[in-house]
């Protein structure tokens, strides 16, 4: 099975929040206030939908990656308890970018009879003051279409698409 797949890491932080280019200022545990998820399995829902509220988790922490060690790779994991120590990381590993930090990937899968897939996804979180907002969108195309037409730049292109495999949106505030 052929696969590419490509992380766009987006340069130097522009605005709120960030020192020096890395993401130092996201780095600690935030209580969650707000989190919700729009997806229906199957189909597809519009990216700016809310989606109902979800149960959990209490807190999201943001920390440098244990792999990297670098303060340009934050790590988004979900938490049991205020001083983040009960966590499960997520799948989510932000850069410093636009007016925060940034996560955008995309891939393309064929082979094993199975039919092209393409997949974008791209996840953001500001930072103002003590309040956290975080937006996670996942976009997914199953259209047959040629091996020839199957391509990183097919998959990169669902960026620009309203439509979303899953909207998910948290809001939380800092823990001092």
């Amino acid at each position: 099975m052929k696969t590419r797949i490509v992380a766009l890491v987006i340069g130097t932080l522009a605005a709120c929040g960030g020192d020096d280019g890395d993401g130092a200022a996201f780095v600690g545990v935030y209580q969650v206030t707000a989190h919700t998820m729009a997806e229906t399995p199957g189909s597809q829902v519009a990216c700016t939908a809310t989606g109902p509220a979800v149960v959990g988790p209490r807190y999201v922490k943001l920390a440098v990656d244990d792999f990297f060690d670098d303060p340009s790779f934050i790590r988004l994991s979900e938490c049991d308890d205020a001083a983040g120590a009960t966590c499960s990381e997520t799948l989510t590993l932000f850069n410093p970018g636009g007016p925060g930090l940034i996560e955008e990937s995309a891939n393309s899968q064929i082979g094993g009879g199975f039919p092209c897939q393409l997949y974008y996804s791209k996840a953001t979180a500001a930072l103002t003051g003590a309040a956290l907002h975080i937006e996670i969108l996942d976009k997914y195309d199953g259209t047959d279409r040629p091996a020839s037409a199957c391509t990183l730049e097919a998959a990169e292109g669902l960026a620009s698409s309203t439509q979303c495999q899953r909207a998910e949106r948290y809001d939380a505030t800092r823990v001092p």
